[in-house]
Formats: structure tokens, sequence, C-alpha cells
């Protein structure tokens, strides 16, 4: 591995940089989140969530009960007492949705998903859509076809201000052939880090069937707990792929069969990673990539918050070269995004360019995506 260049690691994203999506998302989108789920929550989650509210505006950040949640009560301490305004903003959204978990009585024992019905209602149009796409379900479906579909499938994604239709995405990186390729080369391990239920875990679940034949097997990461509403848990999974093997549409019964097999086989592993519900950045973090990928050869990052778990929810500038990620991180890496944050790296000067021809917010309104690899 070449010694690590002397980029300098930039500042991370935080809710007191004016104009920005961190403080966009505190000052409207997380508190719209909120309202949401104040009209259907009882009388004892109402209040606790209208009090979140008012102290994401006028209080502090307090503590978090121990082991709850991972290690974020540790990641959290030392920013208790400080102003939800001055913030990481990775870090605050994950405490955010820690605390709604506690106003519905989320405990161990009581494991609640306030996100439960959304999840059920995207996965089940999701499935339904499934008979009307029979090029994406052949099991001989073009890679690269996949991975588009796969990128468009990223919009599904229920915890921002607005989500673009389909024929609203645009890619501005796409490396799918150079993916293809490394999909295809036949790996022992190749994991795949799961983001939002509905159109877009069903497009991993896809990818993985078709990719399957050229790896021993894949492990498939979930978050540990439920956030960022429409986020994939282990009991989701188990939820979804019974609803696929159950369903009277043959395609979605197929994809169901057929990564049951997988499963039973070995050849797939569902694992909750603990990683996943804290503050990560993978690629600076050799400890921690380590303990949560193994020995795995490449890693599919979906999504856009995986991307900022991946490259660390930092204000990196957006020519900053891959080659200065891939070195840290160590193994290869393919990312699959809707672009819904300001986090972004490995644009040539050309692309920087043409964004700048593009609506004002690009980086945050999810229509536009990229098919990016990291590799040697």
């Amino acid at each position: 591995m070449p010694s690590h260049s002397p980029i300098a690691s930039p500042a991370c994203l935080t809710t007191d940089e004016p104009g920005s999506f961190a403080a966009f998302s505190l000052e409207q989108r997380l508190p719209a989140i909120l309202e949401g789920l104040i009209r259907h929550a009882d009388t004892s989650a109402a209040h606790a969530l209208q009090q979140l509210a008012t102290e994401m505006q006028t209080g502090t950040i307090s503590a978090l009960p121990p082991v709850l949640f991972g290690t974020l009560d540790q990641a959290l301490q030392p920013y208790i007492g400080r102003n939800w305004a001055n913030m990481p903003f990775l870090t605050v959204e994950l405490y955010f949705y820690a605390r709604i978990l506690l106003a519905f009585g989320y405990t161990a024992i009581t494991p609640i998903d306030p996100f439960q019905t959304a999840k059920e209602t995207a996965n089940d149009q999701a499935i339904a859509a499934l008979a009307s796409q029979p090029e994406y379900c052949d099991p001989a479906c073009e890679i690269d076809k996949l991975l588009h579909r796969a990128v468009i499938g990223n919009t599904a994604d229920l915890s921002q201000h607005i989500m673009p239709t389909h024929d609203q995405v645009t890619l501005l990186i796409d490396e799918s052939e150079v993916a293809k390729k490394l999909l295809t080369a036949e790996m022992q391990r190749i994991d795949l880090v799961f983001d939002n239920a509905g159109a877009d875990i069903l497009t991993d679940l896809l990818l993985i069937r078709r990719i399957s034949p050229y790896c021993t097997h894949i492990v498939a990461h979930v978050r540990p707990y439920p956030m960022f509403i429409s986020d994939m848990t282990l009991a989701n999974m188990k939820a979804l792929l019974e609803k696929l093997t159950a369903s009277s549409i043959p395609a979605a019964h197929q994809l169901g069969q057929d990564i049951m097999q997988l499963l039973r086989q070995n050849k797939l592993i569902l694992r909750t990673s603990p990683a996943l519900g804290v503050p990560a950045n993978f690629y600076a973090n050799t400890a921690l990539t380590q303990a949560t990928f193994g020995d795995a050869e490449l890693i599919i990052f979906k999504g856009d918050l995986n991307y900022r778990f991946f490259a660390g929810d930092q204000r990196w500038p957006h020519t900053t070269e891959k080659n200065h990620l891939l070195q840290h991180f160590g193994r290869s890496a393919l990312c699959l995004r809707t672009i819904k944050s300001e986090v972004l790296v490995g644009l040539t000067s050309e692309t920087v360019d043409h964004t700048r021809t593009l609506r004002s917010d690009w980086l945050t309104c999810g229509c536009y995506g990229i098919i990016q690899v990291f590799a040697q």
C-alpha cells in the first residue's frame, strides 16, 4: 500500500454553519420529522416529542442511557451541555433519532420501531412495482443496469425534505463499467451496507442475487436500531423477506426465494453492525473498519448516509483525489448514491465546472447520483 497522502483532514460538517444543509436540517427538516411523528403518537410519546422539539431550539445536549445505543453515549460525552446549533452534523442526527426512540419507550427489552409502518408501506409499494419491472427482475439482468437502478432506488429516503421522482435523477459520476469488472473479479467476500426500505432495498437484493455467483459470500449490514425513518434493521429485513416469499407477484416471490436460498447456503449473511449507529468514519478508523468489515475485499456503500460514514462527515474539497481515502481505507469501495448531503470527493475539474450549471441545491436535492469506485 502506498504511503498516506499529506492532505489535511477537513473540518466536520456542523449545525452552526450558516446556509449549510446541517443548519437547514436543524431549523426545518428535523422539526418537520417531529411534527409528523407527533400527529400520530399517543399522548405520552407526543408530549416527549414536543419537549424534544422545544429543546432543539432552546435547550442543550443531554446524556443518553449507557449501552442502549451502543457506544453513542460515549461519543456524545464531549458535547453534553452544548447547544444543538453547535454540534457535528452526523452526531446530532444520530442523537436526534435516539431521543425519538426514547420518547416512544424504546428499551433493549421493548425495541419499539416508530417508523415500522412507514417502512412496511414503502416495502409494499416497491414489491407491487416489481410486476412492472421485468427487465430488472431477470436474474440475468446486466450488472450495469442494476447499478443504475440501485442509484435510482436510493431516492426512496423518507428522512429527506423532498424526494425526487426516478426520472429526475442524473448521474454526475458513472463508473459502472469499472464497477462491473470489480464485482465479477471472483472475490472471496463482498460486503454491502444497506440503506432505505422500499425500492432502495429491493434494488440491493436484485444486485446481491446477480453478483452472488462471483464471490464466495456476501455480508450485508443493517442499522443496530431504527433511525432516519426508512433505514433497515434486522427485524425489517426478516419481515421483508417473509413478504417477498409470500408474494403473489412472481418476480417478488422468486427474488424472495433466491435470497432465502443464498441465506441457507451461507452465501449471504445479514449482520447488525453497531458502527452504523455511532458517528463513524471508516476511511480514517482502521480498527473500526476491520472490526466491521473483517477481510472483505470490497465494500459497497449504498446511499448518502453510508457515504458519510465511509468518507467522514467532513467538508472535503470536491476535487479531493479518491486515492487519498483509498490509501487509508485499505480495500476497495463502491458507492451507489443519490446525493443528499455536502460530502463528496473525487470530482474532476470538468465535473466541478459542470456543477456550476446545475440547480443551486444540487448537493442536497437528491436529483443527482453517483456510481463511484475506489480501487487500485
